[in-house]
């Protein structure tokens, strides 16, 4: 088994926006009010380091929203880690932050989640995110030399009919490197939503092929995320599980002893997913994380087409 050099970091429980789709909702209601420490920061990254982690994701919430996160990516920086940071735009739509923070990372994650105000402002519920988005996208073209930029659209029936639209935004962007589909999961807000958030697995394998096509010749990365390779037609590429490395997230959690950070190691993609009966004859299961266990419990396994071996 390969062993995991991944962190992720959960510093910060708040976010300026209120995504229907957000999987972090619950945590943020609960740890709003504790974010990570410097010294619990410090502590994590140094010990991590020891343990062989060379690559650290700072995410939240939102975490632009803590101010230690300047500090976390120097002090991340001078162990030897990679880094990464998720991000909805946040500090980074102010120039002044994007210059100063910019030089510390060396990948980020931007979420887009519509072509236009309209379509974005609507998916994550706050009026402004979408120019907010834009403005970070735009200080992080001007100022992110070296930083690999890849964006993450949250996928639902909201935002359906206007993928192509959304892709063909980002694609417009040189700096943009890679892209990355997600199929909502059934976590935090999202889950109370579930049924009216989650599109059709049949729905999925008619326009893969079309929303892949541009990608064959733009020289971008496209990949999907949560959805069971038959749905991909076998095209493990595209398959976002095909390239998940394992990893440990560290996180706010209460214990009986009270809120402390807790360590959870993830080895695959399989989270909150699994592989029915009709799966047990695909000679892709292997390679395959399965699907999220609320749309096959709201849906079953009728719209999965095990692959044959030829």
């Amino acid at each position: 088994m390969t062993t995991a050099r991944r962190l992720e970091l959960h510093l910060s429980y708040t976010c300026g926006q209120a995504c229907a789709f957000c999987s972090e909702s619950v945590r943020m209601d609960r740890w709003r009010h504790a974010p990570l420490k410097g010294e619990e920061i410090s502590a994590v990254l140094i010990e991590r380091r020891k343990a062989g982690f060379n690559h650290v994701t700072f995410t939240g919430g939102e975490p632009t929203a803590h101010p230690l996160l300047p500090m976390a990516l120097a002090a991340a920086r001078k162990l030897g880690f990679n880094t990464y940071l998720t991000t909805n735009g946040g500090l980074f739509a102010q120039e002044k932050y994007a210059r100063e923070v910019l030089p510390l990372l060396d990948e980020v994650c931007l979420s887009v989640h519509g072509p236009d105000a309209e379509s974005h402002d609507a998916a994550a519920g706050t009026p402004g995110s979408f120019d907010r988005a834009m403005k970070a996208l735009a200080n992080i073209e001007a100022h992110g030399e070296s930083v690999y930029l890849l964006t993450n659209t949250v996928v639902t029936r909201r935002n359906w009919d206007r993928l192509e639209e959304t892709l063909a935004l980002l694609t417009s962007h040189p700096k943009i490197r890679h892209c990355l589909l997600s199929n909502v999961a059934p976590e935090g807000r999202a889950a109370r939503a579930y049924k009216s958030l989650a599109v059709p697995l049949a729905k999925w394998r008619e326009r893969v092929p079309a929303l892949a096509r541009p990608f064959e010749s733009n020289g971008v990365v496209l990949r999907l995320f949560g959805l069971p390779l038959c749905v991909l037609d076998g095209r493990h590429e595209l398959s976002n599980d095909a390239h998940y490395s394992p990893r440990v997230t560290v996180e706010r959690r209460g214990t009986k002893s009270g809120p402390r950070l807790t360590a959870i190691a993830s080895r695959d993609a399989s989270r909150r997913r699994s592989k029915p009966v009709v799966c047990r004859s695909c000679e892709a299961s292997g390679d395959c994380a399965g699907v999220f266990d609320r749309y096959l419990a709201a849906y079953g396994s009728s719209e999965l087409t095990p692959r044959r071996a030829n």
